[in-house]
C-alpha cells in the first residue's frame, strides 16, 4: 500500500484524522506504538494511522501485542500481528505474559489483571523503543458499555464520564490516546471490509459470563428494545454532562485543596476535617480522589461504595481507620485525617473497635491477632483439602457473594447470623452460649460484615449465605491468626 495508490483516504481516515487534530491528540513528529490485538478495532487504528502516515502525516509508527496467555489459539493472534506489522514494515514488539498467574496472585479478576498485566507491557514497550504516545483502538460503543458498568457497579462524576480521551501515564512522560472514541463499532468493522483487512475474533468475546460481554449482547440490546432504541446516545450525553463538571471542578482544585489541606510530603496527606466536612458532597468527593491519586494509590477499586466509606471517618462515631489499596491507610486523629502510606518495615494498621478490610489486605488487632483476607480463583481440589485439615480461624468463603465492603468489628447486642450447617438465624449470643464457650474466648469474637450482616463470626462460623458450591468461581480467604 503507497500514497499512490490511495490519493483520497477513506472517509473512516478522514473522520480519523478530524477527531485527532480537534482534539489536539498528537504533537508533530512524534513517534507512536500502537497497541494490537489483532481485533477489528486495533486493525482499523493501525491501518488509519499508517494511511494518515502515507498522506503525510508526522508521525512515525511502532507495534505492540501482548499474548496474555488465556487461550489455546492466542499464540496465533500473535502471529496475525506480526504479520500485519511486516506488511506494513513497522517495528514489532510481541510478549506473552501469565495474566492468570498475576490475578491469582493479586486477588484479581482475569479482566481486571489483564487490564493492568496489558497496560505495564504496552508501557515498557513504549519506553523502550522511545515512544511518546500509545494508541488503543477502544471506540464510542467501548465508551457506552463502560459507563453502563460503571453506573450499575456504583460510580461517581469520573466514572459516569467514561473513557478518558487521552491520559498521562503514571510516573512517565508517556500519553495514552484513543483516536476512534469518535468512531462507532459498525463504522470500524465496515472501514476493516472497504480494505478487505482480516482481523482476529476473541472467542471468548461471547462468553456472556464476563461482566463486560453480558452488557454488551444481553443487556445493552434488552435496553435498546424494551426501553429506548437510541440507549446508545442517552449514555453518551449523561457521560459528556459529566466530563463538562468534571472540567469545571478541576478548574477549581488548586483552591479547593489548598482550602482543607494541612500537610503534604511524598507519602502522606493530612486534611483538615472540618474544612472537608463543610464542603458539599459532590466536592468532598473530587477532593478526596484527587488526594487520592497524588499519592499514587490505585484507583480502580475505588466505585462510589467506597468514598462514602472514607467519608463516615471524617464523623466522631464512624470508624477510626480503614485500609487502602497499595498499602496505604486512612485514619482519624482528632480534628485531622490522616493518608498516608505504610513504610515496609511498619506493621499494618491497628484495628481498634471497627476498620474496613480490603483484599488483599492485613491488619492487626490490639491483642496481637493478625486478620488476612485475599481473594483467588476457585480450586476444588483446594477447597476440599481446607475442608478435611480446617485449619483454625482460617475460612473459605464465595468472594462473589459478598456485598459492598468488608468490616471487622466486636459483636453487638442483637447480632445475628445464619450458622453454616444449622439452619435458619440465630443470635450471636445464643450461638456462642451452646457452643459452651468460656466468657474469655466469646469477648474474643469477631464479626465480619458485608453490607447484609455478618458474613463470618471469626474465628467460629461462616455464615450460610456465603457457603463456596459448585457455582463458585472466585474464593474469599479470611484468616485470623
Amino acid at each position: 500500500m503507497n500514497a499512490k495508490n490511495n490519493p483520497k483516504p477513506d472517509s473512516f481516515v478522514e473522520a480519523v484524522a478530524s477527531f485527532i487534530d480537534e482534539k489536539k491528540l498528537i504533537e508533530p513528529a512524534s513517534h507512536i506504538l500502537v497497541g494490537v490485538s489483532g481485533g477489528a478495532d486495533s486493525v482499523a487504528l493501525l491501518w488509519a494511522l499508517y494511511e494518515l502516515s502515507l498522506s503525510g502525516a508526522d508521525f512515525k509508527l511502532s507495534v505492540a501485542h501482548l499474548d496474555h496467555g488465556l487461550r489455546d489459539d492466542s499464540a496465533r493472534d500473535s502471529e496475525f500481528v506480526a504479520g500485519l506489522a511486516e506488511k506494513l514494515s513497522l517495528p514489532c514488539v510481541i510478549e506473552k505474559r501469565d495474566v492468570k498467574a498475576r490475578a491469582e496472585k493479586q486477588g484479581q479478576g482475569i479482566e481486571q489483571a489483564g487490564r493492568m498485566v496489558r497496560y505495564e507491557f504496552l508501557q515498557e514497550a513504549a519506553e523502550s523503543c522511545g515512544a511518546k504516545y500509545i494508541a488503543v483502538g477502544q471506540h464510542s460503543d467501548d465508551n457506552v458499555e463502560t459507563v453502563l458498568y460503571r453506573i450499575i457497579r456504583g460510580t461517581h462524576l469520573r466514572g459516569i464520564s467514561g473513557i478518558p480521551l487521552s491520559r498521562k501515564l503514571t510516573g512517565s512522560d508517556i500519553t495514552l490516546i484513543r483516536p476512534l472514541l469518535g468512531m462507532r463499532r459498525d463504522q470500524v468493522e465496515a472501514y476493516c471490509e472497504r480494505k478487505n483487512l482480516s482481523w482476529r475474533t476473541d472467542s471468548t468475546n461471547t462468553d456472556i459470563s464476563f461482566r463486560r460481554n453480558f452488557i454488551r449482547h444481553e443487556l445493552l440490546p434488552l435496553l435498546r428494545d424494551k426501553l429506548n432504541p437510541r440507549t446508545d446516545e442517552a449514555i453518551e450525553r449523561i457521560s459528556k454532562a459529566a466530563q463538562e463538571m468534571e472540567q469545571y471542578l478541576t478548574c477549581q482544585k488548586d483552591s479547593l485543596l489548598e482550602t482543607v489541606t494541612t500537610e503534604v510530603s511524598q507519602a502522606r496527606r493530612i486534611l483538615d476535617i472540618k474544612a472537608l466536612s463543610s464542603q458539599p458532597e459532590a466536592l468532598q468527593t473530587f477532593v478526596l480522589r484527587e488526594i487520592l491519586e497524588s499519592l499514587g494509590i490505585p484507583m480502580r477499586t475505588f466505585g462510589a461504595d467506597r468514598f462514602t466509606d472514607i467519608k463516615q471517618l471524617l464523623l466522631p462515631t464512624g470508624p477510626a481507620a480503614m485500609n487502602l489499596p497499595g498499602g496505604f491507610i486512612a485514619r482519624r486523629e482528632g480534628s485531622e485525617l490522616v493518608l498516608e502510606k505504610l513504610k515496609d518495615q511498619e506493621s499494618p494498621p491497628i484495628i481498634a473497635e471497627e476498620a474496613f478490610l480490603d483484599c488483599p489486605s492485613q491488619a492487626q488487632l490490639a491483642d496481637g491477632r493478625n486478620i488476612t483476607c485475599s481473594i483467588e480463583g476457585f480450586d476444588k481440589q483446594n477447597f476440599v483439602q481446607h475442608c478435611k485439615d480446617r485449619p483454625a480461624g482460617v475460612e473459605i468463603l464465595d468472594a462473589d457473594k459478598v456485598i459492598g465492603r468488608l468490616v471487622v468489628r466486636s459483636r453487638r447486642d442483637g447480632d445475628t447470623f445464619g450458622p453454616l450447617g444449622l439452619g435458619g438465624t440465630q443470635s450471636v449470643s445464643d450461638f456462642l452460649t451452646n457452643l459452651k464457650l468460656p466468657r474469655a474466648q466469646r469477648d474474643k469474637v469477631l464479626c465480619i460484615c458485608d453490607e447484609l450482616g455478618i458474613i463470618y463470626l471469626a474465628p467460629l462460623r461462616i455464615d450460610n449465605r456465603l457457603r463456596v458450591t459448585e457455582s463458585t468461581k472466585r474464593t474469599l480467604k479470611i484468616s485470623l491468626i
